[in-house]
């Protein structure tokens, strides 16, 4: 019996290395054109990868603890942070992000700009969003609280929040925001602007190639009634070296792929026909 079953052993492993040799044949003799038809032949799940970049945010208005006259400001408007995920988890099981102080000012390269939808509803305490874009006649899905609720082109998603100020202005609770994409010390990251930071932005991407300098970002204090708040300021500070504009093409080469991959996703996805329930309180 021992004899057998080594004979067999020695058998299996003669077919398996006379099988190995033979698929290592056949892949070799397999041209390009074979290859990418039977690549073409065999379904692949659909999908694509979302990367949580770090993020660069700012404070607008001073942050306050206590109460009384305990209170004091423990951030001040103007001040900048570094963010990125730890693989700590808190309670809920979800990674925390670090955050670390950069300061009054920041330098760094802007290699990239794109679009999203964003409102926060106070009452229900959830984020409705849409994911990024880039152009005016993108249709793309909107989310609450992760479940997806519409879709349509940015202008006609905004119509559906659409109220009246007080002076009687058509405005939308759903803001278009720009994101953008910058390199901080050799790290990429996103940098989300709106309101007056981001209309700061488009005057100075007006006047600036901004993917060719390097930029500095301060704020100044700005008012409106009883609202005080840090605007951002954008300053080009220099041009990019050759090795950074080489890099900077490198980097947005690599985003556009992922950006292509993610748009193929949500176009493969049926249409929804849900509708979306217009709010109507005044936001600054």
């Amino acid at each position: 019996m021992t004899e057998v079953l080594i004979n067999k052993a020695n058998y299996m492993a003669k077919v398996k290395g006379s099988s190995d040799t033979q698929s290592e044949e056949l892949t070799v003799a397999l041209s390009a054109e074979q290859q990418a038809q039977l690549a073409q032949m065999y379904p692949q799940e659909q999908g694509y990868t979302t990367t949580l970049f770090p993020r660069i945010s700012f404070r607008s208005q001073d942050v306050m603890e206590g109460k009384g006259k305990d209170k004091k400001v423990t951030i001040e408007a103007g001040t900048f942070f570094f963010e990125q995920q730890t693989d700590e988890l808190n309670e809920h099981g979800k990674k925390v992000w670090s955050k670390e102080e950069v300061g009054k000012t920041i330098s760094l390269r802007i290699i990239y700009v794109r679009k999203q939808l964003r409102y926060y509803d106070e009452s229900t305490e959830e984020y409705t969003s849409s994911p990024l874009y880039d152009t005016a006649e993108e249709v793309v899905p909107l989310f609450t609280a992760g479940k997806k609720i519409a879709e349509g082109t940015p202008a006609s998603l905004r119509a559906l929040y659409e109220y009246k100020d007080a002076e009687g202005k058509t405005k939308s609770k759903l803001e278009e925001t720009r994101v953008l994409y910058v390199m901080y010390k050799d790290t990429l990251c996103q940098l989300s602007l709106r309101g007056s930071s981001m209309y700061s932005f488009l005057t100075y991407s007006r006047a600036t190639q901004v993917n060719v300098v390097v930029t500095a970002i301060t704020s100044e204090e700005k008012e409106k009634g009883t609202i005080n708040w840090n605007q951002m300021v954008f300053t080009n500070t220099r041009a990019l070296t050759p090795d950074e504009a080489t890099e900077v093409i490198a980097t947005v080469g690599e985003l556009l792929a992922g950006i292509n991959d993610q748009k193929a996703y949500f176009a493969s996805q049926k249409p929804s026909t849900s509708t979306v329930v217009a709010v109507v309180e005044e936001d600054f």
